[in-house]
């Protein structure tokens, strides 16, 4: 009996084991079929196009698929009964369970109308991804973006009106031009350098933009009115200027000890990470910080308003011309050489601490300290103009406080490079330093710029 017990415990522990084994089998191949057939579609990662796409236009995508990986992914372009191929690939096996695909699938594509042969008009962008999955009898899952395009390949009309015949080194000048339509980007380019253009009020269709030739400019490389529709057409019309030499002088300034001594305990408090003797912390605070300084201020007056809030010539200081607009300078010590440099405005002294006023209506855009400049205001006159105060004693204005023609901004003072109590005065286009006599002479001002608004 009891050997019958045994032998019964047996098999029923026998049955028991196998119908665990065939349910786990069973269970196992359930899991199996399901992970092979996922049915996790990839993912197509938007696409980013403008509304308008000119000529050529380019874009990039990216399809993921992270659970079989990617089998084929193709992306055409479609206008009318036309179709063409942009990107078409399959992506071999790599295994049969898992991750069988690639996991990602990134590209770029340029439509070139030209080279594709399309028109101006809608067309369709076709973007379709299929993963390894087993689903449908090992069809895969597929997905497939459709994305209706704009095509405007037509450049906007563009037709110059008037430009400079002269332009002097360190000058300004203003350009009038006309376009057929409304676009996001125009001005003009001068030797690389891109002066924004702004609408001209009361002329329907008619811009203008200030523009400006840097001190050391001695020819005209270039000198063009770009113009870019919202669909990156661009039309141009270059123009030609006769470049007048600016005429600077070159001075020598001797450094004292007794005025590194002055000076430097200023600089090495803003700027602590100045190294070596006097004379190289000097020539560090003349190079470097001179160069870091005027980035500074470029940047500041890279961005004007459109609107001209100036009017009439610009108020010159009272007060003895201590020193010019680009005069060339060399700096020695002892009677060696140490460094030369070029002077980027008018140095004005009259009386210690006096009124320093401001040259033109406009909005402060800046009221800081600032290297060699010392406290410095600048204002925006609107058009690309702008003028700046510098050795400071005291600042009396706001950024983002309008000024009248007039108004105080502060005191002259000895803030920066400064030896003695004076007044630095800079006026700048599109932050190009110019030369300030231009903008101080009423005639010069009313023939060549003011004559354009009116």
């Amino acid at each position: 009996m009891a050997l019958f017990n045994k032998s019964s415990r047996a098999k029923s522990g026998g049955s028991a084991f196998l119908l665990v084994v065939f349910v786990l089998i069973i269970l196992g191949g359930i899991g199996l079929a399901v992970y092979v057939n996922e049915r996790e579609e990839p993912q197509i990662a938007a696409i980013i196009l403008p509304e308008l796409c000119g000529a050529e236009t380019s874009f990039d995508f990216a399809i993921t698929d992270q659970r079989s990986g990617l089998r084929e992914v193709r992306v055409a372009i479609r206008q009318g009964t036309k179709e063409t191929n942009l990107y078409d690939k399959s992506f071999p096996r790599q295994t049969w369970v898992g991750m069988a695909g690639l996991p990602e699938v990134r590209g770029s594509i340029t439509l070139d109308t030209r080279k594709l042969g399309l028109e101006d008009g809608p067309a369709e962008l076709l973007i379709t991804a299929r993963d390894y999955s087993f689903w449908g009898f090992g069809a895969g899952n597929s997905q497939q973006i459709r994305e209706v395009i704009l095509f405007d390949t037509k450049p906007p009309s563009l037709s110059r009106i008037d430009s400079p015949r002269y332009i002097k080194q360190g000058g300004a000048g203003f350009v009038t031009y006309r376009i057929g339509e409304e676009v996001p980007r125009h001005g003009v380019v001068i030797n690389g350098f891109f002066h924004p253009g702004f609408p001209l009020p009361g002329k329907m269709d008619t811009y203008g933009a200030t523009i400006a030739l840097p001190y050391d400019a001695k020819k005209i490389e270039a000198a063009v009115i770009v113009v870019a529709d919202q669909a990156g057409n661009v039309a141009k019309a270059p123009f030609g200027m006769i470049v007048k030499d600016g005429k600077f002088k070159h001075d020598t300034i001797n450094i004292p000890d007794s005025f590194l001594d002055l000076k430097l305990p200023e600089f090495r408090q803003y700027y602590p990470e100045l190294k070596g003797n006097k004379i190289e912390q000097y020539v560090q605070v003349n190079n470097e910080v001179r160069r870091s300084n005027n980035e500074a201020i470029a940047k500041v007056c890279s961005v004007s308003m459109p609107e001209k809030l100036w009017d009439g010539r610009f108020l010159r200081m009272a007060g003895a011309s201590r020193a010019g607009f680009a005069d060339h300078r060399t700096y020695r010590y002892k009677g060696k050489k140490i460094d030369s440099q070029v002077h980027l405005g008018r140095d004005i002294a009259s009386v210690r601490h006096a009124p320093v006023k401001a040259a033109n209506r406009g909005k402060v855009v800046y009221t800081d300290y600032l290297g060699i400049y010392g406290n410095m205001v600048i204002v925006d006159h609107g058009t690309g103009v702008f003028s700046l105060y510098s050795h400071l004693s005291q600042i009396s204005v706001a950024v983002d406080q309008m000024v009248e023609k007039g108004d105080v901004l502060g005191a002259t003072g000895t803030t920066g490079m400064a030896g003695g109590d004076h007044l630095h005065f800079s006026m700048l286009v599109n932050g190009v330093m110019v030369n300030p006599l231009e903008w101080w002479d009423g005639s010069w001002l009313s023939l060549h710029i003011e004559s354009y608004f009116k």
